[in-house]
């Protein structure tokens, strides 16, 4: 169990550190040629890393593993259906539509890592790994799938297939379960190297999330935003913790399922809205409204779940 003020004391200084990346890139001070560059090395070094030493040296005996997976996928499936269904009454445009479901199932890994590390240890960012070794790849075939049927740009299920196990994310997850399934553990000194540098995601992931933030323009597209933040940051975690306690997951696993479907949307659904034709505009004004509300939120929802 985890107390309310310990939740509070361990997911403020998270959100203080986007702040400052938003007051940084604002400022000016780091310039802006460095941002682009600070998210490359993050997206495609540093969480993969965090992403495969926590995978590899996860003890999966501990924990509901399977239950936990199968809570998972049904959250999301439900989830889903209920945006296709919602789809004519959330946006009159397809476009703005893709935007609504982006946000609606994605979430902001950096922050969700810090969170589950300040709050569980190692023990949360092992069920972390399995969590993001799930849902990354689900959640990203979704979304290509809505942005191919309804935004700007088509695509075949070839081009979806290579787009998904390209991501770097999903490839670190895949060898590092692959190596923890087999047995082999990795040398101590492959170990350290992975642990230090995946570690180092956590800070400049989320300072990059900050310097993301786009608040401008949000005036214009408020009902689709309302409804971006009801659902995510509402009714998927509340699906989520229906799911892990009728599928009989245990607390801990629980608490980590729940943490992550409260997460605000992630800044690389910007990027893929702007690669397939979505409502570019809208995805980050979403972004930025969801990252601000959930730092009330997200203390909320896992308080109650604990």
């Amino acid at each position: 169990m985890v107390g309310t003020s310990s939740i509070l004391t361990s997911l403020l200084p998270v959100f203080l550190i986007i702040i400052c990346g938003y007051v940084l890139k604002k400022s000016k001070f780091a310039g802006n040629d460095f941002w682009p560059g600070a998210e490359r090395i993050v997206y495609y070094i540093l969480f993969p890393a965090l992403l495969f030493s926590s995978s590899a040296g996860a003890s999966w005996d501990s924990y509901s593993v399977s239950s936990m997976v199968w809570a998972i996928l049904a959250a999301l499936f439900i989830m889903c259906g209920l945006l296709l269904i919602l789809r004519p009454k959330l946006s009159k445009k397809d476009a703005s539509f893709t935007s609504v479901f982006q946000g609606s199932i994605r979430f902001t890994s950096y922050i969700g890592f810090a969170a589950v590390f300040s709050l569980f240890g190692d023990e949360g960012l092992y069920l972390t790994a399995i969590f993001i070794t799930v849902m990354i790849p689900m959640v990203n075939i979704l979304c290509i799938m809505v942005l191919v049927r309804y935004g700007g740009q088509k695509g075949g299920w070839h081009w979806i297939f290579t787009t998904v196990i390209k991501n770097p994310l999903v490839i670190a997850c895949l060898a590092g379960m692959a190596l923890n399934l087999l047995g082999l553990k990795l040398p101590e000194m492959v170990e350290n190297f992975t642990t230090i540098l995946g570690k180092g995601s956590l800070p400049l992931g989320l300072l990059a999330v900050g310097a993301s933030l786009q608040f401008n323009a949000i005036k214009k597209t408020i009902p689709e935003i309302v409804y971006a933040c009801l659902l995510k940051l509402l009714l998927l975690p509340t699906l989520m913790w229906l799911s892990c306690l009728l599928i009989g997951v245990d607390n801990l696993s629980t608490s980590v399922a729940v943490l992550f479907a409260a997460l605000p949307g992630s800044p690389l659904s910007y990027i893929l809205a702007k690669q397939l034709g979505g409502d570019t505009r809208l995805m980050s004004s979403i972004i930025a409204v969801q990252t601000g509300i959930s730092m009330i939120t997200l203390p909320i929802v896992i308080a109650l779940v604990n």
